[in-house]
């Protein structure tokens, strides 16, 4: 993965951001998936092996959701939390919520969770500073290696519980 800085990144976003959700049509490609969430690999990721747990359907606010539908999204995280553990040796792994009450280019109005590694120690990786564009996001340089990242993480996923 190439670090790119935050200009790049808002006209990345910008760039690819349409008028419909983007998080309520799962790529053809997932990590793992259940009958009511999916877990893929981030388009603009925070840090490398940055993992975006998804709501298959579309719901803004947790109080949507029924107890199942919350249950498959943690478990999800949690399979994609030990896989993203093994593949990257991480410090710690970090699951988050994230949302924003006003309308942001970085942020999407849709019930999901981020998993990423922490392995850089240190004020880089303070929550506050895990989710701020102001130090850019790291892509893919070609699709062939965002495939192998996902296939080493599918490869490490533990059995349901």
């Amino acid at each position: 993965m190439r670090h790119v800085g935050r200009p790049e990144a808002l006209a990345r976003i910008a760039a690819d951001r349409g008028d419909d959700c983007p998080l309520c049509r799962p790529p053809g490609a997932v990590i793992a998936d259940n009958a009511h969430a999916y877990a893929m690999l981030a388009r603009f990721a925070a840090r490398p092996g940055h993992v975006v747990i998804a709501l298959r359907r579309h719901a803004e606010r947790i109080e949507a959701l029924a107890w199942p539908e919350y249950e498959a999204l943690h478990q999800l995280a949690w399979q994609v939390g030990r896989a993203v553990d093994r593949v990257f040796g991480a410090r710690r792994v970090y699951i988050a919520a994230l949302g924003s009450a006003e309308p942001l280019l970085t942020s999407f109005p849709h019930v999901h969770l981020h998993v990423v590694p922490l392995v850089d120690g240190g004020s880089a990786d303070k929550p506050a500073a895990v989710f701020t564009w102001a130090h850019g996001m790291y892509v893919f340089d070609d699709a062939a290696e965002e495939r192998a990242l996902r296939d080493r993480l599918v490869a490490s996923l533990p059995e349901r519980a």
